[in-house]
């Protein structure tokens, strides 16, 4: 059904009839929940928390083999960034290219889709902090970022 019908159908529905559909959408539908949660709070910490522990379980390597599934971190973030949550999205991007970058440095990890994973994931976020006007409360860490960055040879820059 297109988005149109959809406002037409909700648009005839009473308030305690929306109320009801959005409690079961915030039953059933985690996404919903997460999103209902930031709406209604606009605190993003405790989310985030929990999503940074999660790719750091993917980026840090595991095993004897050191196995790196950072690309398991980038499907964590695209799931996050379909929330439309764009400063939820900027922590988590800032977070992988943090945790890459140790693992570059504690590891000499080498490897160049790594590379280009990790300079989209920063000016993706550098693009959110952007259109969020956040620069100020960005810049001591992305300063850290590019500093790391630049000590492993990688140029970030903004």
């Amino acid at each position: 059904m297109p988005l149109k019908e959809v406002k037409k159908e909700l648009n005839g529905m009473d308030k305690p009839e929306l109320v009801k559909i959005i409690s079961e959408m915030y039953k059933k539908i985690p996404a919903v929940k997460t999103y209902l949660d930031i709406f209604a709070t606009g605190e993003i910490e405790e989310l985030a928390g929990k999503y940074k522990k999660e790719i750091e379980k993917y980026v840090y390597p595991n095993g004897r083999n050191l196995v790196l599934r950072e690309a398991e971190a980038r499907k964590v973030i695209r799931s996050v960034q379909k929330l439309k949550i764009t400063e939820l999205s900027v922590e988590l991007e800032l977070h992988y290219v943090a945790c890459c970058l140790d693992v570059i440095e504690d590891f000499g990890y080498w490897e160049e889709n790594y590379y280009i994973a990790l300079e989209k994931m920063f000016y993706s976020a550098l693009s959110g902090i952007n259109e969020l006007g956040m620069e100020e409360k960005y810049n001591e860490r992305l300063i850290e970022i590019v500093s790391k960055a630049s000590d492993s040879d990688i140029e970030l820059s903004y």
